[in-house]
């Protein structure tokens, strides 16, 4: 009986045509106190497929990433820049 449900639920898997989700990404900055630090912004884990090319989280992450780093450009401060980035995956502590 188990074996048949599980069968079952594989079946309805494949059928369903599921995909993986698109990978995580997330977002850090550097402080203005320290330059090397790795400060978490955001993690962009949605399972929205996006227009299908996987790369959904990746695109959102670094449109942030280009648009915080304009405004903090726009700001003009050269003697503690703040920068921010992308990097694959969840959240890691230095």
């Amino acid at each position: 009986m188990r074996r048949s449900i599980v069968m079952l639920l594989l079946a309805v898997l494949v059928v369903s045509g599921c995909k993986p989700a698109p990978p995580t990404y997330t977002l850090y900055r550097n402080s203005r106190l320290n330059q090397n630090a790795r400060v978490h912004m955001a993690t962009f884990d949605t399972n929205d497929p996006g227009n299908g090319s996987g790369t959904y989280n990746e695109e959102n992450c670094a449109m942030i990433a280009a648009l915080l780093t304009e405004t903090m450009d726009a700001a003009r401060d050269p003697i503690a820049p703040v920068h921010y980035w992308c990097e694959p995956g969840r959240y890691r502590p230095q």
